[in-house]
């Protein structure tokens, strides 16, 4: 074979190889996970062009995200941004990502809560306040639930998952207002899930300064009790359609940027907040359902919260 020709012959085949390993690359799809607008670049600097629902299909045009958005394709081959949080990414071989494990600024979004994530028994202390000192389980009978709410401790990192997966995750329903008086079965239904480390992204509905409640021993000041503070999947929605996550005084005490005024700035707002904490039931609120809340499900207590700025996370405490 003539050298030129075995040039010539390796040049087409490291040319055919890249074509393949490209068309590798572009073959693989993402699933919305939860609603995602597309967008004209990587940030909410400008309009969405339009949005996308579950369980809809992108391409992915890129591999890797720019600021946290993928270059996509839709099916009618309409270019654009989609924030990667809301996506399912999907390669060629099948696999999918859907660790969920978030460690420092990155993470994966899940498919759904795993019964197999670590649950770490809460960790709590007296609560020193202006009224006095408030113990870990409060007052009232409930003291189960309420050691739940009340704790203290910090995850190491978080499992992101997709709103939906909190909003309909299941629970004894009808079920006694107060744990201490369910059954062994109602227990072991929420068992594998109750006291999971997850991150959900929504947007602020409403702030609401709770009044006495037996977790925080009858007090009302609003730095000795929880803030209420409704999530919503899409922007414009109302309490009826949102989870409830709550600040508690004792782990506000490390954050004093968790103010009312600060998180009111982002309620009914478009820019979507990421709340992290332990996910716990509340079955306390059976009333609010459809009212104030579609489940009984809660992060209580929250231990983090980012806004979205750019199309990066920014953590409230900076």
């Amino acid at each position: 074979m003539a050298p030129n020709f075995r040039r010539v012959f390796r040049a087409l085949f490291v040319g055919l190889f890249a074509l393949l390993f490209a068309s590798i690359t572009l073959a693989q799809e993402a699933t919305v996970t939860r609603n995602v607008n597309l967008r004209s670049d990587p940030s909410t600097a400008n309009p969405p062009i339009r949005q996308f629902s579950p369980p809809e299909k992108l391409t992915l045009i890129e591999a890797g995200t720019t600021s946290g958005y993928y270059h996509v394709k839709t099916q009618d081959g309409v270019e654009g941004w989609a924030w990667g949080r809301n996506l399912l990414v999907v390669s060629p071989t099948g696999t999918t990502s859907t660790s969920g494990a978030t460690t420092g600024g990155t993470s994966t979004t899940a498919s759904a809560i795993s019964p197999d994530w670590e649950k770490p028994d809460p960790v709590t202390s007296d609560f020193q306040a202006e009224d006095g000192t408030c113990g870990p389980s409060g007052t009232g009978a409930d003291t189960p639930t309420n050691l739940r709410k009340n704790r203290t401790d910090v995850p190491n990192g978080y499992h992101e998952v997709p709103f939906d997966s909190v909003a309909t995750l299941t629970y004894p329903n009808p079920a006694p207002t107060q744990r201490i008086k369910w059954s062994s079965q109602q227990l072991d239904q929420i068992k594998p899930y109750e006291g999971v480390a997850i991150s959900i992204v929504g947007y602020i509905a409403a702030v609401k300064v709770e009044g006495k409640e037996s977790t925080n021993c009858g007090w009302t000041k609003p730095s000795e009790v929880d803030w209420h503070i409704p999530i919503v999947g899409q922007a414009g929605q109302g309490e009826p359609d949102a989870i409830v996550v709550e600040t508690t005084p004792r782990i506000r005490a490390s954050h004093p940027k968790w103010a009312v005024t600060t998180l009111t700035q982002y309620k009914a707002s478009q820019t979507p907040v990421r709340i992290s904490g332990w996910l716990m039931l509340d079955p306390d609120h059976p009333s609010h359902l459809g009212k104030y809340r579609t489940t009984l499900w809660e992060i209580h207590p929250i231990t983090k919260i980012e806004v979205s700025m750019n199309g990066q996370w920014v953590d409230l405490d900076q």
